[in-house]
């Protein structure tokens, strides 16, 4: 990864970090290189789900489900989303969230709405 995709991903987080905390979601980057991969973002409260950010052109969103279920599991949780920068959408309001049917189930059943 160039310098200049890391720095377009460090940003993603921050953004969406900032999103969350605005929101009242007590939520900050993980610092890379960390041995366990846990995702990018840290949620104390653990009816939250893993959550990793990406910021590509290129979409693979397969992958990316299948890389943040690992996360999840390394970081203790129970499952795993993906926030994905929308093209042309500067705002983390305006990004999508990807995740399966089943990780939405869970998310719904824990918080009980």
């Amino acid at each position: 990864m160039t310098n200049r995709n890391k720095a377009k991903g460090s940003a993603a987080e921050r953004a969406a970090a900032d999103y969350l905390n605005l929101r009242g979601v007590e939520a900050e980057r993980i610092p890379a290189g960390a041995t366990l991969d846990r995702g990018d973002l840290w949620v104390p409260d653990k009816n939250w789900p893993a959550i990793q950010v990406k910021n590509h052109a290129r979409l693979d969103l397969a992958g990316w489900v299948d890389d943040v279920a690992e996360q999840a599991h390394n970081a203790g949780r129970y499952a795993g989303v993906v926030i994905h920068k929308r093209r042309g959408k500067g705002n983390p309001a305006n990004w999508y969230v990807t995740l399966t049917l089943e990780t939405l189930v869970d998310i719904i059943e824990r918080t009980g709405k």
